[in-house]
């Protein structure tokens, strides 16, 4: 998947809804707790935290907290506070990671590594469970020195399985952000053989996501996800996009299992 894996960091909240969860104002399920930690682990298609193949199935870890629904955070999505905190709007700010990408064999092609953005968020609840609201983000690594914007509308609903969120999303990037994660400059078409490819500002994709927590007994779940993904505009056209198996197209699908302590 080459440099464009490190954009898929972006949308881990979609593949976990246990800390996505957390920035949202969905009405809520459950006892409430002051602090709530899960931990537990799985197996994830289309996405790889270290660099690895994302076109395999991976094994991958899982531990996140939440206090007071106002700080919470987990090893994939960073870190957040929720400013605002009120029954129909969340508001806060985070330091998300951004994962390093893998060059898939390209000598010459120079793969972001691990970066940092600091975003600042809004979401609102429409009727009894939609959300609507976004992300903007800042790198603050020195990996790409550019902003980026995520907006979704999102839905929950209790069903006879579990729990059942589904996102729409879109996102965008500035020509920096771009450029980094999707563009080929001068020395790399040189030593890669790729064509240069510059990218402008604009959309990067746009998705959507279905993911169903399932209760087992008291204190354990299974989270399961799919998502599909499409990329848009310059960022479709760039050769490491058409590099990809399925080209403007991306899939993941997952499972994981968690144990949840409380107090």
């Amino acid at each position: 998947m080459f440099k464009t894996l490190s954009a898929l960091s972006v949308a881990a909240p979609l593949l976990f809804g246990i800390a996505h969860a957390q920035t949202q104002p969905y009405q809520a399920v459950g006892e409430a707790h002051d602090l709530t930690v899960d931990i537990g682990g799985g197996a994830v298609y289309g996405f790889s935290a270290n660099g690895g193949d994302p076109e395999k199935v991976n094994a991958i870890p899982w531990i996140d907290f939440n206090y007071k629904n106002r700080f919470y955070g987990d090893a994939l999505n960073g870190v957040g506070y929720n400013l605002i905190l009120r029954d129909r709007l969340r508001a806060g700010v985070q330091i998300r990671p951004h994962f390093g990408g893998n060059a898939d064999g390209l000598e010459g092609l120079e793969v972001p590594g691990l970066g940092a953005d600091l975003a600042g968020y809004a979401f609102y609840r429409v009727g009894e469970n939609f959300s609507l609201g976004g992300r903007l983000m800042h790198d603050v690594s020195n990996v790409s020195n550019g902003s980026s914007l995520f907006l979704s509308a999102g839905h929950q609903d209790i069903t006879r399985v579990g729990l059942l969120q589904t996102l729409v999303y879109t996102r965008f990037g500035d020509r920096k952000t771009n450029q980094a994660y999707y563009g080929i400059d001068e020395s790399e078409a040189a030593a890669t053989g790729l064509s240069p490819y510059e990218v402008g500002a604009g959309a990067q994709n746009v998705g959507i996501a279905f993911l169903m927590m399932t209760p087992i007994k008291k204190h354990y779940a299974i989270a399961t996800f799919l998502n599909a993904e499409r990329a848009l505009g310059d960022v479709a056209d760039s050769p490491l996009i058409q590099l990809k198996q399925n080209k403007e197209m991306s899939y993941r699908a997952g499972i994981l299992v968690v144990r949840r302590f409380s107090r």
